[in-house]
């Protein structure tokens, strides 16, 4: 009997969990190589994906609230009890709430964590989400969409966590502007007539990214105002770049490649 694509899925993970190269793998099935290498490349991005790596004072905090909550219910006297639920029920009824309690508590932690911050608990929760949402896209224009997006994440966050005389977050910094540097050279590689548009977007971010840096930098300390600077500068750089791609007549000559590399360039 034919193997089904299914088995054969889960024997090429197995080997290639033990070492073996994907391209290996998909010569004993030629017949299926246009089907299996995507699904094994996809198998092997996720299984290399960063594990969340909590704080352990963060996690002892929430432990400490997680604990008061439910001293409290309990002073409260609720009646309501999952093991009452669970120990009255059918295995069958016991089975399906199990995996619908798993599913609501994951759903609420990717919830909880949209709006964490560098510092708190469910950071590396939410970054993680981003990067399995965009291993997922394949359209280059779905991935500049979503580098746009991170973009303002990025930015949103450095303002949040930005402390009047303190040493600014430097990755939160280069993450927010490099964000915004991949989503245009993705749009690159559009059509013309969908990059107006991607194009328009940016520019809404790199301006919004700029005010952010304009407002903080008198109140950040004498050792990151260059690099503010530098960072206020690369805006204006790309900003003057998007607006020729944008309005080109308002301009006597085109911006050199040179100009382009120098607008995207930040390390």
């Amino acid at each position: 009997m034919k193997p089904k694509i299914e088995e054969i899925l889960d024997i090429l993970l197995r080997e290639v969990k033990r070492g073996k190269s994907i391209e290996d793998c998909l010569k004993d099935y030629p017949e299926y190589v246009d089907e299996l290498e995507p699904l094994l490349r996809l198998a092997t991005s996720l299984q290399d994906l960063p594990k969340p790596e909590p704080r352990q004072e963060a996690v002892v905090a929430t432990l400490r609230n997680v604990k008061d909550a439910v001293v409290e219910k309990t002073q409260k006297k609720i009646k309501f009890s999952l093991r009452k639920i669970f120990r009255l029920q059918p295995a069958v009824i016991r089975a399906v709430a199990a995996v619908v309690l798993v599913v609501v508590l994951g759903w609420t932690t990717v919830t909880l964590s949209a709006h964490s911050l560098p510092e708190d608990v469910l950071y590396p929760v939410k970054r993680l989400t981003e990067r399995i949402q965009y291993i997922l896209t394949i359209t280059p224009e779905g991935k500049a969409e979503l580098h746009i997006v991170f973009a303002h994440k990025r930015t949103d966050e450095f303002a949040q966590s930005f402390e009047e005389g303190e040493e600014m977050n430097r990755p939160l910094l280069n993450a927010m502007l490099n964000e915004a540097q991949s989503a245009l050279k993705y749009s690159e590689s559009l059509p013309e007539e969908r990059v107006k548009q991607l194009v328009e977007k940016i520019m809404t971010c790199n301006h919004h990214q700029r005010e952010i840096l304009e407002k903080i930098k008198p109140l950040a300390c004498s050792s990151d105002s260059p690099i503010i600077d530098e960072a206020i500068n690369l805006c204006a750089q790309r900003h003057r770049c998007i607006e020729y791609t944008l309005n080109p007549e308002l301009y006597r000559e085109q911006p050199s490649s040179t100009c382009w590399d120098q607008c995207c360039d930040w390390k």
